[in-house]
């Protein structure tokens, strides 16, 4: 198999707030605002390098692995550490074993105070997944190459 491997440089803005009270409003629990909106990555695995002082990467189970499919499940805070790396299961290593793994939900928290406000979130993500030829097959799943895999998983976002 021959890996695909995407670098990519990601660049979280900083956001413009006119209130306290309006920024209250967006991070409020059950909130519909966030920097990156919930979802899994469609690669194999993801490797994460955050940069410590820019927090607001959070992840919660999959919802529909045994402890997601509780709506209480929480989001929790991925914390940059130094010299960390954060490792994401992707739905491309999911399929491949039968569900054995779950990609892992995550998403980007809107700022809670003026100083995150002001600040810019800079992260590395590097993912790799097959090549888009190789056949991925799994005992119950459906045999797909990797880029119809992905192929499915984009059209997935967007209407006919």
């Amino acid at each position: 198999m021959i890996n695909k491997n995407k670098l990519t440089l990601l660049n979280t803005p900083f956001c413009f707030t006119v209130s306290l009270d309006e920024l209250a409003e967006n991070t409020r629990p059950g909130n519909r605002h966030w920097r990156a909106a919930p979802h899994t990555d469609f690669s194999c695995l993801t490797l994460l390098f955050q940069r410590v002082g820019e927090e607001g990467l959070e992840c919660r189970a999959n919802p529909r692995s045994a402890v997601g499919a509780d709506s209480e499940c929480e989001w929790l805070p991925v914390k940059p550490i130094e010299g960390g790396i954060s490792v994401n299961i992707g739905d491309m290593l999911s399929h491949w074993s039968d569900g054995d793994l779950f990609a892992n939900l995550h998403r980007v928290r809107m700022p809670r105070n003026k100083d995150e406000c002001s600040k810019s979130r800079y992260s590395i993500g590097y993912f790799t997944q097959a090549d888009s030829s190789y056949i991925i097959e799994s005992k119950n799943g459906d045999v797909i190459t990797a880029g119809d895999f992905i192929k499915k998983r984009l059209k997935a976002n967007f209407k006919d």
